[in-house]
């Protein structure tokens, strides 16, 4: 995926006893699932214009996740922060310890 979201994924995650192509395959599946949360909670701070052009560039079928990426990176002060806690929430949500 984008190395702003699979930075240390394999070691954070303890992902490392797995084989090569398995942690290839879990990094993209947890980078897809943090994209996705980053994109929606990206909707709630958007301005009503800077939402107007994020769906223009989503609507673009030449358009890649790094270049979605780089458009909230511009426009969300906050943007690595907001990342940051989505791949916390979403490693909470995925090794709560069943009882």
């Amino acid at each position: 995926m984008n190395d702003i979201l699979s930075k240390d994924i394999v070691k954070e995650w303890g992902l490392q006893s797995l084989p090569p192509d398995k942690q290839t395959d879990m990094v993209d599946r947890i980078g897809k699932m943090i994209y996705q949360a980053v994109l929606v909670k990206a909707l709630d701070i958007l301005s009503e214009k800077e939402q107007t052009e994020f769906d223009l560039l989503l609507d673009e079928d030449t358009t890649t996740p790094q270049e979605v990426l780089a458009f909230l990176q511009s426009k969300i002060p906050t943007f690595e922060q907001l990342v940051m806690e989505e791949r916390n929430n979403i490693k909470q949500d995925l090794l709560v310890p069943i009882s």
